[in-house]
Formats: structure tokens, sequence, C-alpha cells
């Protein structure tokens, strides 16, 4: 009988163990803080993804951001080194729909890949708000939340909704089932090739203008002079 509930026991905490593990970084509720970094304020740290070599984790970040933050095509992403696997964005957030703020922000991201880990840096911080009545767009460095609450308030928020876009993309690195890569060369120099996948085509074009798709042929628009024309799932014909 001893065996017997000492098994049903080990049974119970290997299911709640299982329960943990398996909860994504959002239902996690993860936090990303501010730090200072000399005289300014950043949030930086590194999130490890053992499961994916740093080829995926490079691919799923940057496929997140392109359809995340871009209005269309790569706008917004700065910077792409692919050999390095990094790259650079702007990022513009808004208070979460149940904060007391409505603030949007301005802020610069580094995303890199090394060693299994996603390594990120959020700085150049501005702020959008009605708090600041003499200047409507505030660096955050001119914050001083030991001092004034309603400023401490302000940047509780924006960790509120960095973190909250940080473990989105996080989920998606971790969970997204991203098709082989293998047009890294034509990626880096945003050329296209047939064969290449839809994958790879917004890796290193972005989201196309528009999609549309006839007799089992599917189209994307990137310009008026550029159109990709996709069969079975690889690009087949190109105009540009």
């Amino acid at each position: 009988m001893f065996k017997q509930r000492l098994w049903i026991l080990s049974f119970l905490l290997a299911g709640i163990t299982l329960q943990t593990t398996a909860q994504t970084f959002t239902e996690q509720g993860k936090t990303y803080p501010i730090s200072a970094d000399g005289n300014k304020y950043v949030v930086t740290g590194f999130t490890p993804f053992s499961q994916l070599n740093d080829e995926g984790i490079f691919a799923n970040t940057l496929l997140w951001t392109v359809e995340n933050v871009c209005p269309k095509l790569r706008e917004g992403i700065t910077e792409v080194n692919v050999p390095a696997k990094n790259f650079k964005c702007d990022l513009i957030l808004n208070s979460p729909a149940d904060s007391k703020q409505n603030n949007t922000y301005y802020c610069k991201a580094t995303f890199r890949i090394a060693s299994g880990k996603l390594i990120y840096y959020i700085s150049d911080i501005l702020i959008e708000s009605s708090a600041f009545v003499m200047k409507k767009v505030t660096p955050m460095e001119k914050l001083s939340p030991e001092k004034k609450p309603a400023h401490k308030e302000i940047m509780d928020d924006f960790i509120q909704v960095e973190s909250l876009i940080l473990n989105k993309m996080f989920d998606f690195v971790a969970s997204n089932q991203l098709s082989p890569i293998t047009h890294w060369n034509e990626i880096s120099i945003s050329k296209p090739v047939q064969g290449m996948t839809a994958d790879e085509c917004r890796l290193a074009f972005g989201k196309p203008q528009t999609i549309l798709e006839s007799n089992g042929e599917i189209q994307w628009m990137y310009s008026s002079s550029f159109y990709l024309f996709f069969k079975n799932g690889r690009v087949e014909t190109i105009i540009k």
C-alpha cells in the first residue's frame, strides 16, 4: 500500500512538473526589467533555446519581427547581418489595454543569436505621453522613478508592454515549425531565386503587399515591378 501511494504521489508530481514546463513564456508572465548601461536605460539579457540550432533561432526571430513589427515589406528592420545572425529594428509599443497609462514608446532593439541563445538589447527608449506637458516625447533617462511615483508608473508600464512583446516572440521561436532554410546566401543579399520557400522569401524581402491565389498558383506582389509566383510551396516564376 505504501509503495502504491508513493507511486501515485510520484506520478502526480511528475504531472505537475510537465505542466509547469509546458507553460509558454506568456503564460508564465515573465518580465524583463530595465537596467542602467552607462548613462542610459536598457532592457538586456538572453533566453536559451536548447532544442534549436542558431540558424533556426535566428530565422524564427526574424520571421516573427517581419510579421509583427513591420507594417509592410521589411520596414522597421534597419539592419540584417545573416552571417553574424543578428539584426536591428525599431519598435513602437503601446500601453496595454488594461493599463492606467496611455503611452507610446519608441525604442531600438538588437537581436543576436549565439550558442543556442537569443540575446536582446533594447535601448534609446522615448516616451510619448500626455503626462509630459512641456515635452511630448521624452527620453526614458529623464524619468526619476525613485523620486516621482508617476515616473515609476510609466517605467513599470513600459516593462509590462516590452515583456509581453518579448514573451510572444520567444513563444514563436520555441514553437514555430520552420521549413528548411537552404538559400541563406540569397537571403543575405535579398536576391529572389527559383525554389525559395515562403519562409525564405519573408526573411529576404519581408511581407508582400498583396497575396493572390488562382488555379493552384499563389502570387505575391512586393511592388509594381516585383512579383513572385509559387507552385507547390516554392517560387517558380519571378518578375523583377
